[in-house]
């Protein structure tokens, strides 16, 4: 073999290949260069040798820790940072990770099975077409009995090895089919069915409108405010028009306060107008509006909740001033589906007195300020949020979970309270004194004897009292309806995913509730322990009860 190689005849190469191939050889020959460069030319030729026998195992595991590594930098491009990693476990994010990578792996790899096959054939018929050119290109040609009787036997011999190859190959294609069928199943079936039950009933309505809806006959009054919301708007408005439409333009009033935008919320609301009016729906959208100042500082504290305290109630407005409605349906400026919003709606058949949804951010459980379990108590941010049983097992199993308050991105509640007597239902509040005495840290204290709810002044959203625990106006919300109007059946239905930011929204709403994911959560996750973790704002050790539960210290 050295002979071969130091002797190799390069005359007929062209000089700017011959002058350096001559060169090697000279080179080659020197003793010391020899040592060196055959065992390196025999390493080389060994590892190339190993590369291409293993090449059916290292080219797809290559592939899929590239097609793997390529989903998972997108993931950490999608959320660069600031993520609660209790609630974003790396385990899960690796399963879902691999749940694309999977099925693209499949699809990359058939086609692969497919182009390997074919460039085999190829090559096959190219080598057939040399040999026959080579033998003067006659299809026929007289062979000898012992050459015939060898070929026959070559034949022989190589058609097990023909037939395993085939088997292998077919079984390698079917096989990375059905991976990438699996994607296209799992993508398919990526919406939870149970948080879908009223879809049908929705695209009924769109195809068959009604002035009437299809809903019950509930008068709904909907109630938002908008800042600065013109990634969220269409969105919004291209599902509560459907939930519009399922309800009935006879059975809706819509409400919006808009005030200190600059980014084109205020232009696509009066837009939206025109739409309402055509779909008969009554409505009064104040945009740009004024009426209620603005603090300076929106930075958690009085003046903020002041303001939005105030900016609520000039969102019900309307309804305090004509009454007709029978539910307040008060949205914030969240991404939601119109299913979510029927599904709120009809939580626990209408049987409630408040009903939240589940806002879902960075943290998972957004809204920690507001909620408390039923015993008022604080929550964790993570699945399954309470630590308590009856709300625990409510939500593992997709259940509306009793609670002491709540608000969490949307709520539906009862609008006699927010009525001034003489406009509410009969006998939609009780006439009997209060089940317990208002405490005396609560600002309406004390309340004349004997007074009812059904003769209480309408309520109001408001700051808390100074010997409250200090709270946001959507926890003063619900604690009122308990303390001044006795309603006790509020509920946090976890089937109403709603979120402030595409990304979260996608991931809680679609990707966590697919059903794979939901099967890991609740199967091998089961919460890592990490879910008896409160969700504390401020210091834990400073946390403190009063009559509203467990207070954030703040």
């Amino acid at each position: 073999m050295q002979n071969a190689w130091r002797q190799m005849n390069y005359a007929g190469l062209g000089p700017r290949v011959a002058t350096p191939v001559a060169w090697l050889t000279a080179v080659s020959k020197h003793p010391t260069v020899s040592r060196i460069v055959y065992p390196l030319y025999w390493l080389s030729s060994f590892v190339l040798t190993i590369l291409a026998r293993t090449a059916f195992i290292t080219i797809p595991l290559y592939l899929f820790r590239y097609i793997y590594l390529y989903f998972w930098d997108y993931w950490t491009f999608y959320f660069p940072d600031g993520l609660f990693l209790p609630a974003w476990p790396t385990p899960r994010t690796r399963l879902v990770v691999l749940m694309a990578t999977v099925p693209t792996w499949g699809v990359c790899m058939a086609v692969g099975v497919v182009l390997w096959a074919v460039l085999k054939v190829l090559f096959a018929f190219s080598v057939q077409w040399v040999a026959r050119r080579r033998r003067g290109g006659g299809d026929y040609e007289l062979a000898s009995p012992t050459e015939h009787l060898g070929a026959r036997k070559r034949t022989q011999r190589r058609r097990p090895a023909l037939l395993w190859m085939n088997v292998l190959w077919l079984a390698s294609f079917f096989g990375f089919v059905s991976l990438a069928l699996s994607g296209l199943y799992m993508f398919e079936t990526y919406e939870f069915a149970d948080d879908y039950r009223y879809k049908r009933d929705i695209e009924l309505a769109l195809r068959e409108p009604k002035q009437s809806g299809y809903h019950d006959g509930t008068k709904v009054f909907v109630a938002v405010m908008f800042n600065n919301n013109i990634d969220i708007l269409p969105y919004w408005i291209k599902e509560f028009t459907k939930v519009i439409y399922y309800l009935g333009s006879d059975n809706v009033f819509i409400s919006i306060v808009e005030g200190n935008s600059w980014d084109g919320t205020a232009e696509m609301l009066d837009d939206w107008k025109g739409t309402l009016d055509g779909l008969g729906v009554r409505h009064r959208i104040l945009t740009r509006d004024k009426t209620v100042t603005r603090p300076a500082d929106m930075s958690t504290g009085p003046g903020r909740i002041q303001f939005l305290s105030d900016t609520r109630n000039l969102a019900l407005a309307p309804l305090v001033e004509h009454g007709g409605y029978d539910v307040v349906l008060f949205s914030n400026d969240v991404l939601i589906e119109a299913e979510s919003v029927v599904e709120l709606l009809k939580t626990k058949n209408g049987e409630w007195d408040m009903v939240c949804g589940l806002d879902m951010g960075r943290w998972g459980l957004y809204d920690a300020w507001v909620i408390r379990d039923r015993l008022g108590r604080l929550v964790s941010s993570l699945w399954p949020y309470f630590l308590e049983d009856a709300g625990m097992e409510a939500v593992m199993h997709d259940e509306p979970a009793p609670v002491f308050t709540c608000w969490n991105g949307i709520v539906a509640f009862r609008a006699d309270p927010m009525l001034p007597p003489s406009l509410r239902t009969p006998g939609g509040l009780s006439t009997a004194p209060l089940s317990r005495p208002l405490p005396e840290t609560h600002p309406a204290y004390p309340q004349p004897a004997g007074l009812t709810p059904a003769a209480t002044p309408p309520l109001k959203f408001r700051l808390s009292g100074d010997k409250e625990c200090f709270s946001s106006e959507s926890f003063n919300f619900p604690y009122d309806l308990r303390r001044q109007f006795d309603m006790q059946r509020i509920y946090l239905n976890p089937r109403v995913i709603n979120a402030y930011e595409w990304k979260y929204y996608v991931w809680w709403k679609w990707i966590t509730r697919h059903w794979v994911v939901r099967w890991w959560m609740r199967d091998v996750e089961k919460g890592n322990g990490m879910q008896f973790a409160k969700m504390v704002i401020g210091d834990a050790k400073r946390v403190w009860t009063w009559d509203g539960g467990e207070c954030h210290p703040w």
